[in-house]
């Protein structure tokens, strides 16, 4: 797929998946202090439709770090771009690269190097601290996200008040850290002329 057919599949995928947010949203029961079973169904169906979200475009973001760099519009070291690629270098007993193995890195180390990668890739640093408070609760929110897609006891389907506030909040983060991406690379795009 060339660079534009990367960029509308990353436009059609993001409408589709924020459509699904949207829809679920005013059917959660937000503020109810009894929600009823539908709600309750509701609550879980978008904590999980906000992390699709959240998982599709760190993995489209990282796809088109990868073909851009490809495609020469930006440079990345080597390291940085095998972490990207996800692939790991297997050494012998002096050091030498012998092979290459598939390193699947997970969300929150994908999200780190994503978005560190677009920084150095497209020139100016995105403007998010991975370790403030918006990241301590996306990571939270993430935590009650397994929690309720991996339920080990009928407690863990349970969502209060408080933790749609703590989804809510961390996916106001993502889309701020999203919504840098686009700043950061619209920038770089205006600047080089691609």
């Amino acid at each position: 797929m060339d660079l534009y057919g990367r960029l509308e599949e990353l436009q059609g995928m993001t409408r589709l998946l924020i459509d699904d947010v949207s829809l679920l949203k005013p059917l959660i029961g937000e503020g109810e202090p009894d929600p009823s079973d539908g709600m309750k169904a509701h609550r879980r169906f978008y904590f999980r439709a906000v992390f699709a979200l959240v998982e599709a475009l760190v993995e489209q973001h990282r796809r088109l770090l990868i073909e851009l760099t490809n495609a020469g519009i930006i440079t990345l070291k080597d390291a940085k771009l095998r972490e990207l690629r996800e692939i790991k270098d297997v050494l012998d007993d002096t050091g030498e690269v012998v092979a290459q193995r598939e390193k699947y890195l997970q969300i929150f180390d994908k999200i780190k190097a994503v978005y560190k990668a677009a920084g150095d890739g497209f020139g100016q640093e995105l403007d998010i601290t991975f370790g403030d408070d918006g990241w301590v609760t996306f990571k939270d929110a993430m935590e009650l996200r397994n929690r309720v897609t991996h339920p080990k006891r009928a407690e863990d389907c349970w969502i209060f008040q408080q933790h749609l506030n703590t989804v809510n909040r961390a996916n106001d983060w993502f889309r701020a850290l999203q919504n840098e991406f686009v700043r950061v690379a619209r920038a770089h795009r205006e600047q080089h002329r691609w």
